[in-house]
């Protein structure tokens, strides 16, 4: 009887051990701090250049966020086959779930472009969509040098 019970206490142990293991660490919260840093990116989609006609479109690129809600960065983009160097800078927000959003001026072209995203491998990537009328652009980052985690 003795046996038993120390078995079955045993086992007990054993599976709430198991179990204990088997829960996911908390997830890490973002914040502006934290998805601070430089990343590059590419992106691709296709660009309404009016009348309902869509072009195809890429882009390669650096982009910096600064801890304080400003973000900048250069990129290479080409629509339909025709290259153009770019570079923009705005302000950016980040929830605590590791979803975000930004908004920058792109110069030489003079427009504004708003994009929605969220931060991955704890914030060492980034998957993105252009929210701006006329763009069906996605994309993806990596953090240039990855950080350091506690």
């Amino acid at each position: 009887m003795k046996s038993k019970m120390a078995l079955a206490t045993l086992a007990a142990i054993g599976l709430a051990s198991f179990i204990c293991m088997a829960l996911p660490a908390q997830a890490s919260q973002c914040s502006l701090a934290n998805v601070a840093g430089s990343y590059g990116y590419t992106a691709s989609g296709f660009i309404n250049i009016g009348n309902n006609t869509f072009l195809p479109a890429a882009a390669a690129g650096r982009i910096t966020f600064d801890g304080n809600g400003h973000v900048s960065g250069t990129q290479t983009r080409v629509v339909a086959g025709s290259s153009l160097d770019e570079t923009y800078s705005g302000t950016y927000s980040v929830n605590p779930n590791c979803t975000g959003s930004f908004t920058v001026l792109v110069e030489p072209d003079t427009r504004t472009s708003t994009v929605d995203l969220v931060w991955t491998e704890n914030t060492n990537g980034a998957s993105a969509v252009f929210t701006t009328p006329g763009f069906i652009l996605t994309s993806t980052a990596r953090r240039i040098s990855p950080r350091e985690t506690d």
